[in-house]
């Protein structure tokens, strides 16, 4: 993803998939640091219009970029939240207006409430620049007239309105995301799905609504099309010159390796619903499996889907990797370990094994010279084999039963000299 406006300068790379999952799991609590990070843009934006020196200026707008950064680590599917709130922050000094018409054309689906704020009807015919990095500084410092402190209140009490509309929707996106991954998780460990090919896939999960496909009438069949306006472009960081195009076919080729020279597919995107959805599509058309933690419930991409393609694993992994509470430890390490103790609690029976599991082990570390491993190990195979012969409407046969097994192997009298 290129910073193609406001923001970063270099590309801000991702896997998808993997932030799609962060950004589904992620608490209502996490979108605390978003409303801070946008709180700093405003903080910047508006120090930046209202100073007169255009160093301060070129200064703040190196933190803006940073802040834009900030925000993209926080979460990628933020970019066309940064740049349209950004630009009305930069526009509403410029003209002296404010330019919530920047909401409708960036088609986020934000409502605005107050009638105080309703876009302005010459804002909302007039055409934006396309943004290039002249465009962008001469924004940027626009020499504006001097900003009153009860204008200056009023500016940075909307900017606040509009940071708390675009998280309210940026959070909205987030738990419907979450409940489209929950569906394909639901279906993606079926067999029967996985081999599926990819249109029939599609076809499915349309009918389960994970995504909209719309319906054209093309007589006397019908067509089936993703409603987006993704656009496919290839791109290549340097091209052959005149005489090496001249070259016949062996020797372009042997210079493409030599050089590296290839062309690179790559999607243009408009809104984050797009950038949402063709990222779900790729999920479905790679076949991706979503798994949910048994351990702590969140959707997670089973090893086989992690960065490195020759990492093997398996579908039907039932813990992921992220951290548990406050353990220290992910998922993975103490899952098992919580699935067990929750059994065991669940069991008198295996409540009672436990518990004399653990004395009779007590017993073999302490005395190994008359309790032996060999015959712990011995007691251990036989009392599991109880174990399993009993279940819990018969704990009082198997605690008598379990008692004589452990005498035959353990006295108090075998602790004497």
């Amino acid at each position: 993803m290129v910073g193609e406006f406001w923001g970063v300068l270099h590309d801000f790379e991702y896997n998808i998939g993997d932030k799609l999952y962060e950004f589904a799991i992620m608490s209502f609590d996490d979108f605390d640091k978003l409303k801070a990070l946008y709180t700093d843009l405003i903080e910047i934006v508006s120090n930046s219009k209202e100073s007169k020196s255009m160093d301060t200026q070129i200064d703040y707008y190196m933190k803006m970029m940073q802040k834009e950064k900030e925000c993209l680590e926080f979460s990628p599917y933020t970019h066309f939240y940064n740049q349209v709130f950004i630009d009305l922050m930069v526009k509403t000094y410029n003209y002296e207006a404010f330019r919530t018409d920047l909401l409708y054309k960036a088609h986020l689906g934000v409502f605005i409430g107050n009638s105080k704020y309703y876009a302005e009807e010459m804002y909302e015919e007039m055409e934006e620049n396309q943004y290039n990095a002249q465009i962008l500084m001469y924004e940027w410092t626009n020499k504006i007239e001097k900003v009153s402190k009860q204008q200056h209140n009023e500016y940075i009490e909307y900017f606040e309105y509009i940071r708390d509309l675009l998280i309210d929707n940026f959070m909205e996106k987030k738990a419907d995301l979450k409940k489209r991954l929950e569906l394909i998780s639901k279906y993606s460990n079926n067999s029967l799905v996985r081999n599926l090919d990819t249109p029939q896939r599609l076809y499915l999960y349309e009918a389960k609504r994970i995504f909209d496909l719309y319906y054209v009438n093309t007589n006397p069949s019908h067509a089936i099309f993703l409603d987006t306006k993704f656009k496919t472009k290839y791109i290549c960081d340097e091209e052959l010159g005149f005489e090496e195009r001249r070259l016949d076919v062996e020797d372009i080729v042997k210079l493409m390796q030599e050089r590296n020279l290839f062309a690179e597919e790559v999607y243009e995107l408009e809104t984050t619903e797009e950038q949402i959805t063709f990222e779900i599509f790729k999920v479905i058309q790679n076949n991706f499996t979503i798994n949910k933690c048994e351990n702590c419930g969140r959707l997670f991409i089973p090893v086989t889907y992690s960065n490195n393609p020759n990492q093997k694993g398996r579908n039907d992994q039932k813990y992921c990797n992220n951290l548990y509470l406050d353990t220290g430890k992910i998922c993975k390490e103490i899952g098992a370990l919580n699935k067990r103790k929750e059994k065991v609690n669940k069991s008198p029976i295996l409540t009672e094994f436990q518990r004399e599991y653990k004395r009779m082990h007590g017993l073999h570390y302490n005395h190994q010279k008359q309790f032996t491993e060999k015959k712990f190990l011995d007691w251990s195979k036989k009392a599991r084999k109880l174990k399993d012969n009993y279940n819990d409407d018969q704990l009082e046969e198997f605690k008598q039963e379990l008692k004589q097994l452990s005498q035959k192997y353990w006295k108090p009298t075998d602790n004497k000299n």
